[in-house]
């Protein structure tokens, strides 16, 4: 971690998705601590003892999935060099930050769980993901909406938005500032193209970008 604290700005970040887990970790562990007590008041009610009993499963369950973000977050921060890491650093109080997401010249940053970071160089594909559980295959019951990054190492960054759209289209809109060959469709056949035919795909955002330049030099005329 000390080579995090080296970047303030980033360090930031991580300490306030860190904080988010560590206040709900120690309030449950003491809940769990405190139950061993009631069993010293007189008239003190069993059910409550078991349910602060109870408690240190979530306890338990932040203690594992912590370790896991840091581990992330590590991997992540190994893809930049110091000088980047000190771009990204400086640019983000210069950046807005939209559902835990912000975009700098080097990277799409998230503290959403834990502090992620993805490299824009490596950025190919960035679609949505709608998956919505239904009762008896009929009644809709619950809608959640993914943001997906895919990257040219195949490897896929999702990160859980709200279901209005506003941050894919805010994604959209700040990572084209810097790049203009990145996909930002989600048509049938493109999930395998990406599987397997990576090329193909970099030559499909190659062509994306030749439209938007295009459709803006007309637009300036």
């Amino acid at each position: 971690m000390e080579r995090l604290k080296d970047y303030d700005n980033l360090y930031l970040l991580y300490c306030r998705s860190r904080n988010k887990v560590i206040a709900p970790f120690f309030f449950f562990l003491i809940l769990f601590v405190l139950a061993f007590a009631t069993f010293l008041v007189d008239g003190f009610p069993f059910e409550l003892t078991l349910v602060m009993m109870g408690m240190i499963f979530p306890a338990i369950l932040l203690g594992i999935i912590w370790p896991i973000f840091s581990i992330r977050m590590k991997k992540s921060l190994k893809a930049f060099s110091p000088q980047q890491l000190h771009i990204i650093n400086n640019e983000i109080l210069s950046n807005t930050m939209y559902e835990k997401l912000l975009v700098t010249s080097q990277a799409v940053v998230s503290n959403k769980l834990g502090l992620v970071l993805v490299p824009i160089a490596n950025i190919v594909w960035v679609y949505t993901e709608v998956v919505v559980d239904k009762l008896e295959d009929i009644i809709p019951l619950y809608k959640q909406t993914s943001l997906i990054i895919a990257c040219r190492d195949r490897k896929k960054y999702i990160f859980r938005i709200k279901n209005n759209g506003k941050a894919f289209q805010f994604i959209q809109e700040e990572l084209l500032r810097h790049r203009q060959d990145i996909v930002f469709v989600n048509e049938r056949g493109m999930e395998e193209i990406y599987k397997n035919d990576i090329n193909r795909m970099i030559a499909f955002g190659q062509e994306c970008a030749r439209e938007r330049q295009k459709k803006m030099q007309e637009s300036q005329l």
